[in-house]
């Protein structure tokens, strides 16, 4: 099987938060939490914390959890936001992109667990 490349707005390296909203139970919760525990180590991020909103019905922006993450972007706590799916933060593509441009002008990631994951590490990037 083919390496993948690494994807060129996957910065390797720094530290990462998991964002959570499945609807599935707390049994999915912990699946996903692994799943995107495995990819922060392949990205090289550390991990600081997982947080989890319980309802993806709930406006994003009204969710305590993505309040707290919000707070972590702004203070600059974090340099990369990974979550499940895409549905987890966004309903519709057109808002995962608007996202995803708030963050990366902050310098931060936002990625899933099936995004391109880096094969290499920052120290051999070079």
């Amino acid at each position: 099987m083919p390496a993948t490349q690494p994807h060129p707005q996957l910065p390797g390296g720094g530290s990462s938060v998991l964002y959570l909203c499945p609807d599935d139970g707390p049994a999915s919760t912990d699946l996903y939490t692994a799943w995107c525990q495995r990819r922060a180590a392949a990205d090289g991020w550390t991990l600081t914390e997982v947080i989890t909103d319980p309802d993806d019905r709930t406006p994003l922006t009204e969710r305590p959890g993505w309040q707290h993450l919000t707070h972590l972007v702004t203070d600059g706590r974090t340099n990369a936001v990974i979550t499940g799916n895409r549905t987890m933060i966004a309903d519709t593509t057109r808002d995962w992109v608007r996202i995803s441009d708030l963050l990366q002008n902050l310098a931060v990631t936002l990625t899933t667990i099936g995004a391109a994951c880096r094969t290499t590490t920052p120290d051999t990037d070079r």
